[in-house]
């Protein structure tokens, strides 16, 4: 029998009603295991931090440094992108080209797109690798032998990633800027350095501090999401199915994430 038009309403506003409600439940959720994480850091035993600072800076180099040329390619061609409107439009007053790639660029669509590439770069990678480990129930031998799988897999990778992904956000900066400008320079007469100098006028220590600071946010997110989802694992069949799950929530939040500070920004 076909459902009736009011009964696919009723039953759209039940599904609606149900994600709403899924949201601050997955947040708390979110804090929770944060603060699980936070307390096991508190609680290593000072021997262990070396291991800490080498894995840390194994996920700086994994996804930040090696990932520098890729970054700043991407940004050239998203540069080269965004000057195609400004061209159209006949957009030529360096100040404004300069505050159209502070406000658009710079704090809301790069750091947007740096999380998108680590989500499903890095992050697929972390949900799949723990995933295995605790599917063949290599994470439950590690606890019996008294290692925290908190201080053990999940904080390298939560400080490594708030570090990598604003310098990620900074070499797509880099890349978005020079390809921006060399088309302009092309097509509109407008100087590089004029150009250069307009961008870099725009920026402050509170944009950027608050930047900064949700970039790290977007990381952290990420981290939680993805290993909290692989630490749920019971089987070898439940990974491909963890994987895109992971990432839309990841990527999700992100966007949430960076609605509520652009609101801070520009509310």
């Amino acid at each position: 029998m076909a459902a009736t038009p009011s009964t696919r309403g009723w039953r759209s506003i039940e599904s609606l009603g149900q994600a709403t409600r899924q949201l601050p439940e997955g947040v708390l959720e979110e804090l929770d295991f944060l603060a699980v994480v936070l307390m096991s850091a508190g609680s290593m035993p000072r021997g262990e931090w070396p291991f800490l600072i080498q894995h840390v800076w194994q996920q700086i180099y994994f996804t930040a440094v090696r990932q520098a040329y890729l970054f700043t390619a991407v940004g050239a061609i998203i540069g080269v992108l965004t000057a195609f409107p400004l061209i159209v439009f006949r957009i030529e007053d360096p100040h404004l080209l300069g505050r159209i790639m502070h406000i658009m660029m710079y704090h809301q669509l790069n750091p947007i797109l740096a999380t998108l590439f680590v989500a499903g770069l890095s992050g697929a990678a972390i949900t799949a690798e723990l995933g295995e480990l605790r599917a063949n129930q290599a994470i439950e031998h590690l606890v019996a032998m008294g290692v925290n799988p908190h201080s053990f897999f999940v904080l390298p990778r939560l400080a490594g990633m708030a570090v990598s992904l604003p310098i990620l956000v900074l070499w797509l900066n880099i890349g978005v800027t020079v390809g921006a400008a060399t088309m302009l320079s092309l097509y509109q007469n407008v100087p590089p350095t004029v150009f250069f100098r307009m961008c870099l006028a725009e920026l402050n220590l509170g944009s950027l501090a608050l930047t900064g600071g949700m970039v790290v946010m977007q990381a952290i997110h990420v981290i939680l999401v993805q290993t909290s989802r692989a630490f749920r694992v019971g089987a070898y069949v439940d990974i491909p199915r963890t994987l895109p799950s992971a990432f839309a929530r990841s990527f999700i939040g992100c966007l949430i994430i960076t609605l509520l500070f652009s609101l801070v920004r520009y509310g």
